[in-house]
């Protein structure tokens, strides 16, 4: 009945627009999303990267299965989601992957995938600090731009180098040259070589002032200032008869002013407050708070070490304060050792020892574990990722803008076309959210589907008796760490102890007579999981999705408790943090 309605709705609504003589815009007129519109596409996997990689890797898997993708495409988007994530997936995949993909006959033969798989494994070494590794490949990059005599790439590339070189203590070299790099680039009124050289200089002030080169940081964001007033004042001379800007269009202008002009500003504020000139850095700090870029948590965030060394610790601590609560319970991160920093020299310059010592203890704990490699993939910068979560923002409220100004356009005929809009657009929403969820919930059961039969397809013979009550540790002596995995995953899964809720690792020592260290050893040198706990946990999930599917009246709380998790709340939790929706909205999206 309720369907009945809204089409009626609908209808009225079409004929009063028509008599109108409104028009609609051609997002009306689209057909609704259909499952093999995009799902299986390496631009819809990326669009999963940054926040439910393992979501990503199951989408390119699946793509490369249909056919869309290559081998080799395939695993070039492999190592971009290796690279970027920032959760359990490590760095070091990307640079496996990417090594090993430069190997291949395919990628020597094609510039493109060269230039890709080059740029992959420079940003992962780069996130791993391996500044030797990085400059290697900045090198090759330069290489390849040379050979395809694509000469405003390879200068930029040479201030890369350049930056590289700082960073491995080469200063003097590495600052020369990204000059060398500024120089070819600038002085040409025309927007890809000024675009270049500001990133370029950017690049130099940032690698000074982390080396305490505060005179060349002046220097360089000086420079970036007197480029953007000459393209704020000439844009014409910029222009491309052929292209516009070649890559930016006039609406876009300001804002990639402002953005460059704040960056400028704080580096200048930063280089004065450290060179002891307080007037300055307040000076170039208000400069600063006056751009649109300022506004933004990381804007503010990017003042605080200047307020540091000015003294001004309660306007730090109090933005340290929003971006610990934004962070939530993600502190693993650099970022977050550097705010451990800040509050320690704050406590320390206002006489508080005690909570000093506090904050220098817990900062050395947290440097140390962002050193260990087992967890540097987690240690992605915290500036990236709010960054995306700006641009995602914005995207959003540019949809919001473009909806309210068609609403207004069409409440402009009378107050009952207003009512009527009104509900076909809470119509759709539904129907949006509806298809969204359908499509979400069809993506974990292909996913959880074809891990099933990838198990069953690698799957080994049996290696346990499960006929035999009780293992010794003599039956798995000579075993490798791999073969020990394999022989336990035979037995939990065989014997399905995964479904019992206290099972855990007393569980594998009491069946099998081993040490902790070993069944640890085990499944972090044989499986893709991080921790037998991470392992079990995906066998839960995955089997209560093959519940849900083969036994839909089970409720919630019967699937949770068959799955082998303790509690409702611990299993939708687990659920939601997995494939994005909650069990409930699993099991209505099925229905």
């Amino acid at each position: 009945m309720k369907h009945h309605v809204l089409r009626y709705i609908i209808m009225v609504a079409a004929i009063l627009l028509a008599s109108a003589g409104c028009k609609s815009g051609d997002e009306d007129h689209k057909r609704a999303p259909q499952a093999a519109d995009s799902l299986y596409t390496a631009a819809y996997a990326m669009t999963f990267a940054d926040t439910e990689p393992e979501r990503a890797l199951q989408l390119i898997d699946s793509a490369r299965l249909v056919g869309n993708l290559s081998d080799v495409r395939a695993d070039i988007q492999r190592a971009r989601v290796y690279g970027r994530s920032h959760a359990e997936i490590r760095t070091d995949s990307a640079i496996l992957i990417g090594e090993r993909l430069m190997l291949h006959d395919s990628v020597k033969a094609d510039y493109d995938l060269q230039l890709d798989v080059i740029e992959i494994l420079l940003d992962a070494y780069r996130l791993e600090r391996d500044y030797e590794q990085a400059l290697y490949w900045a090198t090759r990059l330069s290489d390849v731009y040379r050979e395809h005599d694509m000469r405003h790439l390879q200068s930029y590339s040479n201030a890369e180098i350049g930056a590289l070189m700082v960073r491995i203590g080469q200063q003097q070299e590495g600052l020369a040259r990204i000059d060398s790099a500024v120089q070819q680039l600038a002085g040409h009124r025309h927007y890809t070589e000024m675009n270049l050289a500001l990133l370029a200089l950017k690049r130099k002030a940032d690698v000074a002032a982390e080396t305490g080169r505060y005179q060349a940081t002046t220097d360089a964001s000086q420079q970036m200032l007197a480029m953007l007033d000459d393209f704020e004042q000439h844009p014409a001379d910029y222009y491309d008869q052929g292209n516009g800007y070649s890559g930016i269009t006039v609406e876009e202008r300001p804002r990639y002013i402002d953005f460059y002009r704040s960056r400028a500003y704080s580096f200048l504020a930063l280089a004065a407050a450290s060179q002891h000139q307080p007037q300055q850095a307040i000076h170039y700090l208000d400069l600063y708070g006056q751009t649109d870029a300022s506004q933004t948590l990381h804007g503010r965030y990017v003042t605080t070490p200047t307020l540091c060394r000015l003294g001004r610790y309660d306007r730090m601590l109090a933005i340290y304060d929003e971006v610990e609560q934004s962070m939530a319970d993600d502190t693993l991160n650099a970022n977050y050792a550097d705010i451990l920093r800040g509050r320690a020299e704050a406590a320390e310059s206002q006489g508080h020892a005690i909570a000093a010592n506090g904050y220098w203890r817990r900062y050395a704990d947290l440097s140390q574990l962002l050193s260990d490699s087992l967890l540097k993939g987690k240690a992605h910068l915290f500036a990236a990722r709010y960054h995306a979560q700006e641009q995602q923002r914005e995207i959003e409220q540019q949809r919001a803008s473009r909806r309210i100004a068609d609403t207004i356009s069409i409440a402009t005929g009378s107050l009952a076309l207003l009512i009527l809009v009104f509900a076909l657009y809470a119509f759709r929403q539904w129907r949006i959210t509806q298809q969204r969820n359908r499509i979400l919930a069809q993506q974990i059961t292909e996913a959880v589907e074809y891990k099933e039969k990838y198990r069953k397809a690698n799957s080994t013979k049996p290696t346990v008796n499960s006929a035999k009550p009780e293992l010794t540790i003599s039956d798995f002596t000579e075993l490798s760490d791999e073969q020990l995995f394999l022989c336990l995953r035979d037995l939990i899964e065989n014997e399905r102890l995964f479904l019992q809720p206290d099972f855990g690792r007393q569980t594998l020592i009491d069946r099998t007579g081993l040490s902790k260290e070993r069944i640890g050893a085990a499944f972090a040198q044989g499986s893709d999981s991080a921790s037998l706990p991470a392992y079990v946990r995906e066998l839960r999930l995955d089997y209560a999705v093959r519940l849900m599917n083969d036994q839909p009246y089970l409720s919630i709380e019967q699937v949770c408790q068959a799955s082998g998790f303790t509690s409702a709340d611990t299993f939708t939790r687990n659920f939601r943090a997995k494939y994005g929706m909650t069990p409930t909205a699993y099991k209505q999206s099925k229905a």
